[in-house]
Protein backbone atom coordinates (compact mmCIF):
# COMPACT_ATOMS: atom_id res chain seq x y z
CA UNK A 1 0.00 0.00 0.00
CA UNK A 2 2.56 2.50 0.79
CA UNK A 3 4.46 1.83 -2.64
CA UNK A 4 0.99 2.82 -4.22
CA UNK A 5 0.66 5.73 -1.98
CA UNK A 6 4.24 6.86 -3.37
CA UNK A 7 3.39 6.36 -6.53
CA UNK A 8 -0.12 8.30 -6.47
CA UNK A 9 1.52 11.10 -4.82
CA UNK A 10 4.06 11.61 -7.50
CA UNK A 11 1.24 11.03 -10.44
CA UNK A 12 -0.36 14.09 -8.16
CA UNK A 13 2.73 16.20 -8.17
CA UNK A 14 3.32 15.50 -11.81
CA UNK A 15 -0.44 16.46 -12.79
CA UNK A 16 0.01 19.71 -10.63
CA UNK A 17 2.81 20.96 -12.04
CA UNK A 18 1.76 20.34 -15.81
CA UNK A 19 -1.62 22.01 -14.49
CA UNK A 20 0.10 25.08 -13.69
CA UNK A 21 2.38 25.20 -16.63
CA UNK A 22 -0.46 24.99 -18.85
CA UNK A 23 -1.78 27.61 -16.78
CA UNK A 24 0.62 29.87 -16.61
CA UNK A 25 0.78 29.57 -20.37
CA UNK A 26 -2.78 30.56 -20.97
CA UNK A 27 -2.28 33.40 -18.44
CA UNK A 28 0.33 34.69 -20.61
CA UNK A 29 -1.10 33.74 -24.01
CA UNK A 30 -4.14 35.60 -22.61
CA UNK A 31 -2.43 38.33 -21.17
CA UNK A 32 -0.65 39.70 -24.89
CA UNK A 33 -3.97 38.79 -26.86
CA UNK A 34 -5.89 40.99 -24.32
CA UNK A 35 -3.10 43.83 -24.46
CA UNK A 36 -2.80 43.77 -28.51
CA UNK A 37 -6.59 43.91 -28.31
CA UNK A 38 -5.99 47.15 -26.00
CA UNK A 39 -3.90 48.46 -27.89
CA UNK A 40 -5.54 48.07 -31.15
CA UNK A 41 -9.21 49.41 -30.02
CA UNK A 42 -7.13 52.76 -28.33
CA UNK A 43 -4.78 53.14 -31.04
CA UNK A 44 -6.48 56.10 -32.70
CA UNK A 45 -7.04 57.82 -29.49
CA UNK A 46 -3.45 57.04 -28.52
CA UNK A 47 -1.81 58.80 -31.07
CA UNK A 48 -3.29 62.07 -30.43
CA UNK A 49 -2.09 61.96 -27.30
CA UNK A 50 0.80 64.81 -27.07
CA UNK A 51 3.45 62.65 -25.80
CA UNK A 52 2.62 60.39 -28.73
CA UNK A 53 2.85 62.84 -31.45
CA UNK A 54 5.11 64.13 -33.88
CA UNK A 55 5.50 66.54 -35.94
CA UNK A 56 3.81 66.13 -39.77
CA UNK A 57 6.89 66.32 -41.94
CA UNK A 58 5.96 70.05 -43.20
CA UNK A 59 4.82 71.38 -40.15
CA UNK A 60 8.41 73.00 -39.67
CA UNK A 61 9.26 74.10 -42.82
CA UNK A 62 6.11 75.82 -44.08
CA UNK A 63 2.58 77.53 -43.19
CA UNK A 64 -0.45 79.04 -44.53
CA UNK A 65 -1.82 82.57 -44.69
CA UNK A 66 -4.78 80.93 -46.57
CA UNK A 67 -6.10 77.08 -46.51
CA UNK A 68 -9.12 76.54 -49.00
CA UNK A 69 -10.50 73.10 -50.01
CA UNK A 70 -12.92 72.58 -52.55
CA UNK A 71 -14.81 69.41 -52.76
CA UNK A 72 -16.84 69.38 -56.17
CA UNK A 73 -19.51 66.66 -56.42
CA UNK A 74 -19.39 66.66 -60.40
CA UNK A 75 -22.78 64.75 -60.62
CA UNK A 76 -26.34 63.91 -58.85
CA UNK A 77 -25.61 60.16 -57.50
CA UNK A 78 -21.86 61.31 -55.78
CA UNK A 79 -19.89 59.23 -57.67
CA UNK A 80 -17.74 61.38 -59.09
CA UNK A 81 -16.01 64.48 -57.77
CA UNK A 82 -12.75 66.42 -57.33
CA UNK A 83 -11.05 67.72 -54.08
CA UNK A 84 -8.86 70.93 -54.62
CA UNK A 85 -6.91 72.54 -52.03
CA UNK A 86 -5.44 75.54 -52.22
CA UNK A 87 -2.56 77.09 -49.93
CA UNK A 88 -0.88 80.36 -50.00
CA UNK A 89 2.09 79.23 -48.26
CA UNK A 90 5.21 80.84 -46.65
CA UNK A 91 8.78 78.99 -46.21
CA UNK A 92 9.43 79.22 -42.64
CA UNK A 93 12.68 76.67 -42.55
CA UNK A 94 14.76 76.71 -45.56
CA UNK A 95 16.05 75.37 -47.96
CA UNK A 96 12.99 73.67 -49.59
CA UNK A 97 12.83 71.93 -52.87
CA UNK A 98 9.43 70.09 -51.69
CA UNK A 99 6.33 69.18 -49.70
CA UNK A 100 3.69 66.81 -49.26
CA UNK A 101 0.35 67.19 -49.91
CA UNK A 102 -2.48 64.10 -49.30
CA UNK A 103 -5.36 63.01 -49.21
CA UNK A 104 -8.09 60.58 -47.67
CA UNK A 105 -11.21 58.65 -49.13
CA UNK A 106 -13.50 56.05 -48.68
CA UNK A 107 -14.03 55.03 -52.63
CA UNK A 108 -11.34 55.10 -55.10
CA UNK A 109 -8.61 57.99 -55.53
CA UNK A 110 -6.60 58.66 -59.02
CA UNK A 111 -5.45 61.92 -61.51
CA UNK A 112 -3.61 63.90 -59.09
CA UNK A 113 -2.27 67.13 -60.96
CA UNK A 114 -0.62 70.70 -59.10
CA UNK A 115 -0.43 73.70 -60.51
CA UNK A 116 3.26 74.52 -59.22
CA UNK A 117 5.93 71.75 -60.06
CA UNK A 118 5.83 67.78 -60.69
CA UNK A 119 3.99 65.16 -58.30
CA UNK A 120 7.04 62.85 -58.33
CA UNK A 121 5.62 60.24 -56.16
CA UNK A 122 2.49 59.21 -54.64
CA UNK A 123 2.36 56.71 -51.44
CA UNK A 124 -0.12 55.39 -49.39
CA UNK A 125 0.70 56.16 -45.72
CA UNK A 126 -1.51 54.98 -42.75
CA UNK A 127 -5.16 55.84 -44.78
CA UNK A 128 -3.54 58.74 -46.30
CA UNK A 129 -2.88 59.00 -50.53
CA UNK A 130 0.45 61.63 -49.82
CA UNK A 131 2.04 63.19 -52.93
CA UNK A 132 5.32 64.41 -52.72
CA UNK A 133 5.49 67.43 -55.03
CA UNK A 134 8.83 68.93 -56.42
CA UNK A 135 8.67 72.95 -57.11
CA UNK A 136 11.42 72.77 -59.40
CA UNK A 137 13.78 75.13 -57.51
CA UNK A 138 15.21 76.05 -53.93
CA UNK A 139 12.84 78.43 -51.92
CA UNK A 140 14.57 80.02 -48.87
CA UNK A 141 13.38 81.01 -45.46
CA UNK A 142 10.32 83.81 -46.11
CA UNK A 143 9.66 82.75 -49.41
CA UNK A 144 5.89 82.79 -50.53
CA UNK A 145 4.38 80.44 -52.91
CA UNK A 146 0.56 79.33 -54.09
CA UNK A 147 -0.34 76.16 -54.92
CA UNK A 148 -3.48 74.22 -56.33
CA UNK A 149 -3.70 70.42 -55.60
CA UNK A 150 -6.48 68.46 -57.26
CA UNK A 151 -7.43 64.84 -57.16
CA UNK A 152 -10.42 62.86 -58.67
CA UNK A 153 -12.42 61.14 -56.50
CA UNK A 154 -14.83 58.02 -57.83
CA UNK A 155 -17.81 56.44 -55.49
CA UNK A 156 -17.05 58.30 -52.33
CA UNK A 157 -20.14 59.99 -51.84
CA UNK A 158 -22.93 57.40 -52.65
CA UNK A 159 -24.58 56.95 -49.33
CA UNK A 160 -27.72 59.29 -48.06
CA UNK A 161 -25.57 60.45 -45.39
CA UNK A 162 -21.74 61.39 -46.69
CA UNK A 163 -18.92 63.23 -45.17
CA UNK A 164 -15.31 64.45 -45.51
CA UNK A 165 -12.83 65.56 -42.76
CA UNK A 166 -10.21 67.74 -43.37
CA UNK A 167 -6.92 67.71 -40.95
CA UNK A 168 -4.62 70.24 -40.37
CA UNK A 169 -1.27 68.99 -41.44
CA UNK A 170 0.37 72.49 -42.05
CA UNK A 171 -0.45 75.72 -39.61
CA UNK A 172 -2.89 77.96 -41.40
CA UNK A 173 -4.25 80.72 -39.79
CA UNK A 174 -7.38 80.23 -41.75
CA UNK A 175 -9.24 77.06 -43.26
CA UNK A 176 -12.43 77.15 -45.59
CA UNK A 177 -14.09 74.13 -46.23
CA UNK A 178 -16.71 74.16 -49.30
CA UNK A 179 -18.86 70.96 -50.58
CA UNK A 180 -20.25 72.31 -53.81
CA UNK A 181 -23.55 70.13 -54.93
CA UNK A 182 -25.06 69.57 -57.89
CA UNK A 183 -27.94 71.68 -58.41
CA UNK A 184 -30.43 68.56 -58.58
CA UNK A 185 -29.48 67.20 -55.28
CA UNK A 186 -28.73 70.42 -52.70
CA UNK A 187 -28.14 69.42 -49.07
CA UNK A 188 -30.96 69.05 -46.70
CA UNK A 189 -28.99 68.95 -43.36
CA UNK A 190 -25.27 69.81 -41.90
CA UNK A 191 -23.26 68.92 -39.11
CA UNK A 192 -20.02 70.32 -38.47
CA UNK A 193 -17.51 68.11 -36.09
CA UNK A 194 -14.39 68.08 -34.56
CA UNK A 195 -12.41 64.54 -34.21
CA UNK A 196 -10.45 63.81 -31.07
CA UNK A 197 -9.06 59.88 -31.56
CA UNK A 198 -12.12 58.17 -31.32
CA UNK A 199 -15.24 60.77 -30.36
CA UNK A 200 -16.63 63.16 -32.70
CA UNK A 201 -17.63 66.59 -31.07
CA UNK A 202 -20.42 67.86 -32.57
CA UNK A 203 -20.16 72.06 -32.94
CA UNK A 204 -22.58 74.38 -32.61
CA UNK A 205 -21.82 76.60 -34.26
CA UNK A 206 -19.70 76.18 -38.12
CA UNK A 207 -20.74 74.68 -41.53
CA UNK A 208 -24.11 76.75 -43.18
CA UNK A 209 -25.75 75.21 -46.26
CA UNK A 210 -25.55 78.38 -48.94
CA UNK A 211 -25.09 79.30 -52.53
CA UNK A 212 -22.01 79.64 -54.88
CA UNK A 213 -21.95 80.32 -58.40
CA UNK A 214 -25.79 80.09 -58.43
CA UNK A 215 -25.08 76.33 -57.11
CA UNK A 216 -25.99 74.83 -53.44
CA UNK A 217 -23.21 74.58 -51.25
CA UNK A 218 -21.82 74.60 -47.48
CA UNK A 219 -19.39 76.30 -46.25
CA UNK A 220 -17.82 75.80 -43.31
CA UNK A 221 -14.87 79.14 -42.02
CA UNK A 222 -12.43 77.95 -39.41
CA UNK A 223 -10.10 80.88 -37.74
CA UNK A 224 -6.91 80.06 -36.77
CA UNK A 225 -7.41 75.95 -36.87
CA UNK A 226 -4.68 74.20 -34.65
CA UNK A 227 -1.77 71.83 -36.43
CA UNK A 228 -3.10 68.59 -35.88
CA UNK A 229 -6.47 69.30 -35.88
CA UNK A 230 -9.46 67.13 -37.60
CA UNK A 231 -12.56 68.89 -38.90
CA UNK A 232 -15.46 67.07 -40.08
CA UNK A 233 -18.68 67.96 -42.31
CA UNK A 234 -21.68 65.44 -42.19
CA UNK A 235 -24.36 66.02 -44.73
CA UNK A 236 -27.91 64.31 -45.38
CA UNK A 237 -28.88 64.85 -49.22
Amino acid sequence: MSQIKTLLDQVNRITAIVIAAVAASLLAYFRSEASAGIKWLFHPLARRLPWNQTPPRDAVKLSSEMTVANIFLTTADGRSATYEKTGDYVVNAGPLNSYYEGVTASGAVSGFSTELGVIVQTTTEHGFVVSRIDLGSVFEVGTRFRNVFRVQLEDCFIAEEEHWTQEIAVPTKHLTLRIHFPSGRPPKLVRSKTVVGLAHKQLGHGAAITELFGQPAIVWEIDNPKLGDIYKLEWRW
